[in-house]
This record gives C-alpha cells, sequence and structure tokens, in this order.
C-alpha cells in the first residue's frame, strides 16, 4: 500500500475513536492527578477494553506505514499552518494509542492496593505509590511522544499526521536522518510549536527547524 492511501485509514480509526469517547461512558485513559493548596485531592486512572483496541489498531498502522513504499516525488511543501495542525493531529493519535496502555499501570498498583479490579478508578484521597506512579506515567508518555515524532524522520516516511495533510519530512542531502539528530530535532521541535506566534517563519521554503537540522518538507503525490 502506497503511503498516500494511509491517509484515510487514520482519519477513519480518528473518527472513530472520538466517536467511542463521546457516547462511552466517562471515564480516564492513563492517569488524572490534581492537588490544591487548599487540601483538594483527585486522582483518576486506568484503561478501558474499547480503548486497548484501537490502541492496537492505532500501533499496527503506525507501524505499517513505517514500512509502506517511500515517496518518491519531491516537490517543495511550504504551508507552515498545515505542519502546525499536524503536529496536534499527531500529538491526539500518538496519546490516543499511548494513554490506554499507559493506564493499565496504574489499574494494576491500585488493584494489588485494593484487592479489588476495576478498569479505572477515581479517589479523593492520596496513597503511598501516587507520586511514583504519576512520574513513571509522566515519563513513560513523554518518551511514546518523542520516539512517535522521531521514528518516521529515521525511517523516511511520514507521521500519520503529516500523511493526512500530505507530506513528510526528509534529509537534505543524507539518504535518512540519524537517531539522534531525529530525537533532538523532535525536542526542539516541541519548543518551536509552543512558541509558535514567535517562530513562525520560513526562508527560501524552509522552517527555521529544517534549515537547523538539514531537513525540508515534500509533498505527498
Amino acid at each position: 500500500m502506497t503511503i498516500k492511501r494511509f491517509r484515510w485509514l487514520f482519519v477513519l480509526v480518528i473518527a472513530a475513536f472520538v466517536i467511542a469517547v463521546w457516547v462511552a461512558p466517562s471515564t480516564t485513559l492513563g492517569l488524572s492527578l490534581e492537588s490544591s493548596s487548599d487540601g483538594a485531592y483527585s486522582l483518576s486512572a486506568g484503561t478501558e477494553p474499547w480503548a486497548l483496541c484501537f490502541s492496537t489498531v492505532i500501533i499496527a498502522l503506525y507501524l505499517l506505514l513505517l514500512y509502506a513504499e517511500p515517496a518518491r516525488v519531491e516537490q517543495p511543501f511550504t504551508s507552515l499552518f498545515r505542519r502546525y495542525l499536524a503536529f496536534w493531529i499527531d500529538f491526539f493519535i500518538a496519546l490516543s494509542a499511548a494513554a490506554p496502555i499507559i493506564g493499565i499501570l496504574p489499574m494494576v498498583i491500585e488493584w494489588r492496593r485494593t484487592r479489588l479490579f476495576q478498569w479505572s478508578f477515581e479517589r479523593t484521597f492520596a496513597a503511598p505509590s501516587d507520586g511514583w506512579m504519576s512520574s513513571a506515567t509522566m515519563l513513560l508518555c513523554a518518551g511514546v511522544l518523542v520516539l512517535y515524532y522521531a521514528a518516521p524522520l529515521v525511517r523516511r516516511r511520514p507521521s500519520p499526521g503529516s500523511c493526512i495533510l500530505g507530506y513528510q519530512l526528509v534529509a537534505d542531502s543524507e539518504p535518512t536522518i540519524t537517531a539522534g539528530i531525529a530525537v533532538l530535532r523532535t525536542l526542539v521541535g516541541f519548543i518551536a510549536v509552543c512558541l509558535a506566534p514567535f517562530t513562525a517563519w520560513q526562508h527560501k521554503e524552509k522552517f527555521w527547524l529544517d534549515k537547523l537540522f538539514g531537513t525540508r518538507a515534500i509533498r505527498l503525490n
């Protein structure tokens, strides 16, 4: 299957996931912890079988995309807005795949603590394991996000978000981007997106991030 055809598969999966979240009973996928100075405390975490099914489908499509037939026509792609939008589409897809799986960790810990199995839970008091559990969840989530964005650069394939919007990133001269450069570019890219109103400029059809790391955006035809 060619890369371009994957966009519709991802669009269908995203639409189905949004509908499932909308019609399913309210629940937290992953972990959410809120603590205020007045003593209020709220922790909700866990996963759901239907969400794990979506995670499996998204991960399978993601892996298939990494090994799909590569793009050959390299026409420049210059829309910064669509690249910005692709970042957030990817962010949503990555969390949709990761959160249900990451939510297994707090679910199992709570099950061992209470001896009562439940897919998701909420409580308004702290437990001894909450500190390291929330830290581990955040680290896992951060690692997944970096890997999600960096792997397509190394494989010379588009991310799902950029595939949907019709482009991909490639190296200027080398056949592929090294893993170290891909991770570093991803980390700097997070900063660039957060500062988008101040960093949204390009020169000679290249975003400043591309000039810094020797990459360019090409159109998927």
